[in-house]
């Protein structure tokens, strides 16, 4: 092909016909530039083709520590919800101690275990990871950068306040101290293995819990605080499960 356009560049030259030549050349200057912008056109299509695929390599990967932090909520709601039931056993107790009688071991090991906090555990690595290279605008979806921006945001102004709940832990097991006996103490102390306990022994705890103003006083506290976790943890987990939907629904489309 280019033999064939300097094979009618050089019969124009020797014809010297001036017209023609100018003609020729300026149909050279557009086929390079046809060329050039062609060639700039697939490697603007190569560029945006390897932008959507390591979008989709993010998404995939955000929608995986988005399911990790919802399984992670349900297991913290279940504990929580656990240990609120707990406490409010312990409340009901002091008014109707017959129920102590009927559930001795139970009312035993919720001496314990009411005050317990677990916190979820949360998967933001890959957020962290694409914010700190500057590639949060490979994200397409405006609404979607937001929201994921907003739910990460939130989960740190959260954890600011972390150092309440384990103080308010520290308070229930120093004002408990003393209500079980050494030996229900270290009983309850394997999470591997349980005790039975009776009646009696339940009644002698139950007694001794009884003398422990500042144990009764922050029994509604501890349910209180539950209530609260329930509602934070049920919003985040709410929030992870409508993000992770977007994502997917984002992934789809690419």
């Amino acid at each position: 092909m280019l033999r064939f356009f300097r094979h009618i560049r050089k019969k124009i030259l020797f014809s010297d016909n001036t017209r023609k030549y100018v003609l020729y050349a300026l149909g050279e200057i557009f086929l390079v530039m046809i060329g050039i912008l062609l060639a700039l056109q697939v490697n603007n299509w190569n560029e945006k083709r390897k932008e959507r695929n390591l979008e989709n390599r993010y998404l995939q990967r955000l929608a995986a520590d988005l399911e990790k932090d919802i399984e992670s909520f349900s297991t913290s709601l279940e504990a929580n919800e656990s240990r609120k039931k707990r406490a409010e056993f312990l409340l009901e107790a002091m008014d109707s101690s017959e129920l102590i009688s009927w559930e001795p071991t139970y009312f035993i090991e919720s001496i314990e275990y009411a005050g317990y906090t677990y916190d979820p555990v949360i998967s933001d690595h890959i957020f962290e990871e694409i914010k700190s290279s500057g590639r949060l605008a490979i994200i397409q979806n405006e609404e979607l950068r937001t929201t994921l921006s907003t739910y990460y945001s939130n989960l740190n102004n959260r954890d600011q306040y972390n150092f309440i709940r384990q103080e308010f832990q520290i308070d229930y097991l120093k004002f408990s101290r003393g209500i079980l006996s050494p030996e229900q103490q270290i009983g309850v102390g394997s999470f591997s293995s349980s005790e039975t306990y009776t009646p009696e022994e339940a009644m002698e705890a139950f007694s001794r819990m009884m003398a422990k103003p500042d144990f009764l006083e922050i029994l509604p506290i501890t349910i209180q605080s539950k209530t609260r976790t329930s509602e934070v943890l049920n919003r985040f987990k709410n929030q992870a499960e409508l993000l992770r939907e977007m994502i997917i629904n984002q992934k789809n489309e690419l």
